[in-house]
């Protein structure tokens, strides 16, 4: 086995911790499309998914999905005895699958096992990190897994630059921006449309997590209702704040205009996106330093055509210039944020205008075809290496479990 042949492309090991799941559709869009344009991957997934429902689109995939095992007396990602169990077991997939290269996503537990197997036998690994992984982990602990990467892999310059002053490294990072699929995700046509003019739909899709700042938007649209409104607002997803939102709906009276609908598949998602007259997404800074990066629901959002409403903080201004392709307020600013929506609502035409000037930035830069080409062109270059390199006789010498 050798790590590379100069006349096909790689076998590329995707470590991530679960898959498939419905708040990373980005993971499965950027394999599909890695897949389409003929590159061959092994999915390595640390854990089972968790999530009874999947995407629509999980069902094209085309690669191997293997799930790792489990101690029996598991205790968490952070465990020796799992840790030690997982690079076995990935060491084990390398041989089976003759994989040449691991790429994994997220800096914390998918990319320590591919450090932990490069260590052993040396195959090259990548990564790419997003946001929280990036924000929350140390830079002792990311300066060493950059080292030791052969590229990484960012979603947004913001997250660009915040790594390359925390880390002082000759690895090339480059950044590559999720993007869409401009022909799923796409206006609607008036007739299938479900738009209710009479009573607009203030829509908002993501983790029930503090850096999403739904607690604000259910202030905001407090006001908003306090101020003689007509609107409904739904918060489509999940996460460990539902019963604190479902009780702050509760004391600030808004439970016949503002309503949680759980966990939605991608095609549910589709239809919300139809019956929206206004997308917001109020992301703040939370205490513990989290934060999002370009949140893909924004995307797909302005992809839709609509208007959308966030918050101007980390990399959120790359997307959205304020007036132009949408509207940008200050973080935990409640008022501010009712503000821009009263106006939305009772303005079609700046509606209208801002939607479509959404729908162009995303054209323009935040093409799923055309960005994961990029993945796909630094993948294609790694296949061609001067020099190749025997891992057979390490792998030998590993003891497998």
């Amino acid at each position: 086995m050798t790590f590379f042949t100069s006349n096909s492309l790689p076998t590329i090991g995707y470590i991530v911790k679960i898959f498939p799941k419905l708040s990373e559709t980005f993971i499965l869009q950027e394999i599909l499309e890695l897949e389409r344009l003929g590159l061959n991957l092994v999915i390595l997934s640390l854990r089972p998914p968790t999530d009874a429902d999947t995407h629509s689109h999980f069902h094209q995939l085309k690669a191997s999905v293997v799930y790792a095992p489990v101690l029996a007396d598991d205790k968490g990602d952070d465990n020796i005895a799992q840790q030690s169990l997982w690079t076995s077991w990935v060491t084990e997939k390398i041989r089976e699958y003759d994989i040449t290269h691991l790429h994994a996503h997220y800096v914390t537990e998918p990319t320590n096992i591919a450090m932990q197997v490069q260590a052993r036998i040396g195959i090259p690994y990548s990564f790419t990190t997003h946001a929280k992984d990036l924000f929350l982990s140390s830079k002792e602990d990311v300066s060493r897994k950059v080292d030791r990467a052969q590229f990484v892999l960012t979603c947004t310059e913001y997250n660009k630059e915040y790594l390359e002053q925390m880390v002082q490294s000759d690895t090339p990072t480059y950044r590559v921006y999720h993007g869409v699929n401009l022909d799923v995700f796409k206006p609607s046509t008036p007739e299938i449309s479900h738009e209710d003019k009479t009573r607009p739909l203030i829509l908002s899709i993501g983790r029930f997590r503090p850096k999403k700042g739904f607690t604000i938007l259910i202030q905001a649209c407090a006001s908003l209702k306090k101020a003689g409104h007509h609107f409904q607002c739904v918060l489509v997803g999940y996460g460990p704040l539902e019963q604190d939102l479902k009780q702050m709906i509760h004391q600030l009276g808004v439970s016949n205009c503002v309503r949680l609908t759980g966990k939605v598949p991608q095609d549910g998602i589709l239809d919300w996106f139809r019956q929206a007259s206004v997308f917001v997404l109020p992301c703040q800074i939370a205490e513990d330093g989290d934060r999002d990066g370009v949140p893909n629901v924004l995307v797909e959002a302005m992809a839709m055509g609509l208007p959308v409403v966030s918050t101007a903080i980390a990399s959120i201004p790359e997307l959205i210039h304020d007036d132009h392709n949408g509207i940008l307020t200050p973080q935990h600013d409640p008022e501010s944020l009712a503000e821009a929506l009263g106006l939305l609502l009772q303005d079609s035409d700046r509606r209208r205008t801002l939607g479509i000037a959404a729908r162009k930035t995303v054209e323009e830069n935040f093409c799923v075809s055309r960005n994961i080409r990029v993945i796909y062109d630094i993948f294609k270059s790694i296949a061609s290496p001067v020099q190749h390199t025997s891992i057979e006789p390490l792998l030998q010498q590993v003891p497998l479990r």
